[in-house]
């Protein structure tokens, strides 16, 4: 962060971008995706992207609750090329990823999870979801943890979600 640093740039495997041109990233989202484990229910979380000045990137963490420890870390890379977003976690070379596309008129940023999800018994199983970043304006407390049909804010979470896919925002091509 001195000021002979300033103007470098992230690393070329994270698509070596320069803060001013990623800077309107930064911020805190609401994510929502569907819950893996309760059919029909949202999972909602907050995911924090920042600049680490020392690393100099983009890097985000999520936390359940403002006042929990963070659940999942990682890196931002924002290839140029691509125009969309990675958010990749590396945990021991287990990789965790979401893309997303660019964001939409409102700021929010949807596309696909891709991870781990705990099948029988401990046994894990790959998975993929909807996900969508819907940016938090200054003094909104969003409803977090798992929303559930009848829930206040189930219907226009659920309606997010949903808009991944009804927007086209990420393909989920049908098996049938």
């Amino acid at each position: 962060g001195d000021a002979h640093h300033h103007g470098s740039l992230a690393p070329d495997e994270l698509g070596a971008y320069a803060r001013p041109a990623v800077q309107w990233l930064e911020g805190q989202y609401l994510t929502l995706r569907p819950s893996i484990e309760e059919s029909g229910a949202v999972y909602a979380y907050l995911t924090f992207i920042s600049w680490d000045e020392e690393k100099e990137l983009l890097t985000f963490a999520e936390s359940a609750r403002l006042d929990s420890d963070f659940t999942q870390k990682g890196l931002v890379s924002f290839p140029y090329i691509s125009g969309h977003i990675y958010l990749v976690t590396n945990t021991s070379g287990q990789y965790r990823m979401i893309l997303l596309s660019r964001p939409n008129i409102h700021g929010a940023m949807s596309g696909i999870l891709t991870t781990l999800a705990v099948g029988d018994g401990s046994q894990l199983i790959p998975a993929a979801s909807p996900i969508t970043f819907i940016p938090v304006k200054a003094g909104y407390e969003p409803v977090l943890g798992l929303i559930r049909s009848g829930m206040e804010c189930f219907d226009e979470y659920r309606r997010c979600v949903d808009q991944v896919a009804a927007g086209r925002f990420a393909l989920f091509p049908s098996l049938d």
